[in-house]
């Protein structure tokens, strides 16, 4: 008899308004999961900005639902509403039927992994039971109830249990920490080079991922740029990472082309190369938070959405970061304040870059969670 991989479903959404982050990372556990004997197979909704050709393009398969106004959910970083909770049932009946018939051969699904801001215990519910899996679900807010086996909060939290307490089944495993989670092959392979940066500021990396909320992109090299000119020092360069779909592209070009020491890069899919070469970074807090830190890149951070304020001030506080208020009118301002006080105290980036590497010591840390995985299959 031919032992197969086990199938494992993947839930996850990218788009203009949601970013890409979760993609990404989802695309970094397939190959995990793929080199541990499991088939993962994505389900995507196509959503104006999303990055699903790239799940296609890694050879993976996936099944693609089609664009809905109907299933569109009405919160990002708010509550939800009832019609949300309704939504959540509706896509998981979708996602069930349409992987259904796409793969009428498949027998059996062994997980479903919910990687996605605006999925919660009503889809999980529905999907199990219509196709007879467990669910491994990916969260680090705590804001509303997993119907999951396992769950995986990629946030540092000193008390795992009590943050998930009431949210999640008495027997549902709970994992918690960035290291949890694997990164691509290339993050693996350059975290053996990387080591702690000294000052003083002399390459300079932006990217914020897939979204440009508050035209974030813009700003931040403008006021860059300026900080450098105001400085006196020009020795320092400067790499732009933007997506190939970025909207206000040739804003961005018209801004750089003067300046001969300023990259970009347009739909660049490894960063790792670039947070390598960096001694600092200006960016979000999402997942690349994470990337920075286990590369040992100091970073200057801003919020992006309400979910990211925590890590971003527990960071913070251990000192692997500085972190601005917000992306509101006085942001420009607080980004300068940050460079002067980098370019005041050069030791700050060693210190940094220290502590970064600290909090991305044990990664990687994905054999507890994979051993679940693989007993429930055996059973």
């Amino acid at each position: 008899m031919i032992n197969r991989p086990a199938t494992v479903v993947i839930r996850v959404d990218s788009g203009d308004e949601i970013g890409a982050g979760h993609v990404r990372r989802c695309l970094s556990i397939a190959d995990f999961l793929s080199k541990n004997d499991f088939r993962p197979v994505f389900i995507c909704r196509q959503i104006a900005g999303d990055i699903s050709y790239l799940i296609e393009q890694a050879g993976f398969e996936i099944v693609l639902l089609p664009p809905s106004q109907n299933l569109k959910f009405s919160v990002f970083g708010e509550r939800f509403s009832s019609a949300d909770f309704k939504r959540m049932a509706i896509d998981a009946r979708e996602s069930a039927s349409r992987f259904v018939q796409q793969y009428p051969a498949t027998k059996s699904v062994a997980w479903a992994i919910t990687d996605h801001m605006l999925i919660r215990k009503p889809w999980q519910a529905l999907f199990a039971n219509k196709l007879d899996c467990m669910i491994l679900a990916i969260d680090g807010i705590a804001d509303y109830p997993h119907d999951a086996n396992i769950l995986i909060d990629p946030q540092i939290s000193e008390n795992p249990s009590e943050k998930w307490s009431g949210l999640v089944p008495d027997n549902c495993a709970v994992l918690s920490g960035p290291s949890c989670l694997p990164l691509s092959l290339a993050f693996e392979s350059a975290r053996k080079s990387a080591g702690v940066r000294n000052g003083p500021i002399s390459r300079v990396l932006i990217c914020f991922g897939g979204t440009d909320p508050h035209q974030i992109v813009h700003r931040s090299v403008s006021a860059l740029l300026a900080w450098i000119e105001g400085s006196g020092v020009r020795q320092i360069a400067v790499d732009v990472v933007i997506p190939s779909n970025f909207s206000a592209i040739e804003k961005v070009k018209i801004l750089l082309e003067k300046h001969q020491r300023c990259h970009l890069h347009v739909g660049l899919s490894d960063l790792s190369v670039l947070m390598l070469g960096a001694n600092i970074a200006i960016g979000g807090g999402g997942i690349m938070l994470w990337e920075r830190c286990l590369m040992g890149l100091p970073a200057i951070v801003v919020p992006l959405a309400e979910n990211q304020e925590k890590p971003i001030n527990r960071l913070k506080r251990q000192g692997a970061v500085l972190a601005l208020s917000s992306v509101g009118e006085g942001y420009e301002s607080e980004l300068t304040k940050a460079l002067d006080q980098l370019l005041k105290s050069p030791a700050l980036l060693m210190e940094m870059s220290e502590t970064s590497l600290k909090v991305m010591a044990d990664w990687p840390a994905t054999e507890g969670w994979l051993k679940l995985m693989k007993s429930s299959c055996n059973e």
